[in-house]
């Protein structure tokens, strides 16, 4: 193989649809892989200038003439059926979130193909999210706002947050990283994972067995788990029963995991 042989990747991205991803145009906008932002991020890694030959689409517009030659595919979603008859050369496909349960089963992947997603990319930004979050729930926000919106005027009291309790369900790289933001402001920190190895950041881990015997200590539950057939309804009613009254509850991952 030529040392000068660019790689030829199509990036497809999708126009704002209500029924799938993007939702709105504002997403759009920002999950589009456009050649102006693709130049921007090359410069970034040199090495790769002049070893990548990008094609840029739009929904399906070229993506079956396109994949007749491509070898990566970068993208949220495409046609998984006959995927290895229409991209006999595809070797590599990025999904740019971290959800794959839209293209699950897997069973449709073609031999000598590898699927990666974006793991920990949304981690820092996320972080910030559950944080606030918490914060917010904390310190009244929703009902301060909705008291404003309906002008009354009442005073609402909260302690400060150090030596709350925080329980993160699905410690993965979003839930560390709230974990990891909420313990410096010296929360008591509990996570639960499949596999319920210590992390720093985090005071207990369990593993997801020990779910019900955790559950009456958090003033808070942050939700960052996928939407399997293992975590639907993973906070049923009679796990919510064992929930301190007023517990504050954060959900990023899938609205499915609670009843």
């Amino acid at each position: 193989m030529s040392s000068d042989k660019k790689i030829r990747v199509h990036f497809k991205s999708n126009h704002a649809d209500p029924k799938s991803f993007p939702p709105t145009i504002e997403g759009e906008s920002v999950f589009a892989i456009t050649e102006d932002r693709f130049n921007r991020a090359i410069e970034n890694y040199p090495d790769l200038k002049g070893k990548i030959e990008p094609v840029f689409d739009w929904d399906l517009d070229n993506f079956y003439e396109s994949m007749k030659t491509a070898e990566v595919l970068v993208c949220w979603d495409f046609p998984t059926e006959d995927l290895s008859k229409i991209a006999p050369n595809l070797r590599w496909i990025h999904i740019i979130g971290a959800g794959l349960e839209h293209l699950c089963p897997m069973d449709w992947v073609p031999k000598n193909v590898s699927v990666v997603n974006n793991r920990g990319v949304h981690s820092e930004k996320a972080g910030e999210f559950g944080l606030m979050g918490v914060l917010m729930l904390h310190t009244h926000i929703p009902e301060i706002v909705q008291n404003q919106q309906n002008k009354h005027w009442e005073s609402l009291y909260s302690t400060p947050i150090m030596g709350k309790t925080l329980l993160v369900i699905g410690v993965g790289n979003i839930g560390h990283a709230v974990a990891k933001k909420c313990k410096l402001l010296g929360m008591n920190i509990i996570g639960v994972s499949r596999h319920g190895k210590a992390l720093n950041g985090v005071d207990q881990m369990v593993k997801v067995e020990k779910l019900d015997e955790v559950l009456p200590l958090p003033d808070y539950i942050f939700m960052s788990t996928p939407n399997t057939t293992e975590t639907l309804n993973l906070l049923d009613k009679r796990r919510q029963s064992l929930m301190k009254p007023g517990v504050g509850i954060i959900n990023v991952g899938r609205a499915a995991t609670m009843d």
